[in-house]
């Protein structure tokens, strides 16, 4: 999606994951936060990642955010990213979350692969991410997408992976993550 089409909340945008199988892609908005926030560490295997996914998020960066939904409307999938303000070129994709009963059909290729398209469409060039050392479903789902692994000073190896520790807070060690885009 490209110029006001990914700006506008008309329509769900529709993803096909798998072949015969729809998804509704759209926005979140603000009152989406509590049905994220209610299985969101579910989702992370009992990990607390819900202080990730508060309501700021939701009610500041839905424009720059995908929610996939069932047909009920339920969350199937979702993710939070931006472009960075002090480094326009620069988009972060925060978190992103696929419900365990729905993984391995597309849905996070089809959320991530929409938000990366949204986001050169606003002049976005790099993308990164992080993730947690010695969690394999992050580090081959974003190699999958095309995301490297990020080096320099300090890193090492952690659980088997290139890390940077104490990246976010002591103890709080993470995988970086980062891809290029071509410009929309």
């Amino acid at each position: 999606m490209t110029g006001a089409a990914g700006h506008e909340q008309g329509p769900a945008p529709k993803a096909s994951p798998e072949p015969g199988r729809a998804l509704a892609l759209r926005h979140p908005t603000e009152d989406d936060q509590p049905s994220v926030v209610r299985v969101v560490d579910e989702w992370f295997a009992g990990r607390r990642v819900h202080d990730l996914a508060t309501r700021a998020w939701f009610r500041h960066f839905g424009q720059t955010s995908w929610l996939a939904t069932d047909d009920r409307g339920q969350p199937i999938g979702f993710l939070i990213g931006y472009r960075s303000q002090d480094r326009p070129a620069e988009g972060v994709l925060h978190l992103v979350g696929v419900h365990p009963s729905h993984r391995r059909i597309g849905i996070g290729r089809a959320i991530v692969s929409t938000f990366l398209a949204d986001i050169a469409g606003r002049g976005v060039t790099t993308i990164t991410a992080l993730a947690w050392p010695g969690e394999p479903i992050p580090i081959a789902f974003f190699g999958a997408m095309g995301f490297e692994l990020v080096g320099g000073s300090g890193s090492r190896n952690l659980y088997g992976t290139l890390a940077h520790p104490d990246h976010e807070a002591p103890s709080e060690d993470r995988i970086v993550f980062a891809r290029r885009l071509r410009p929309a």
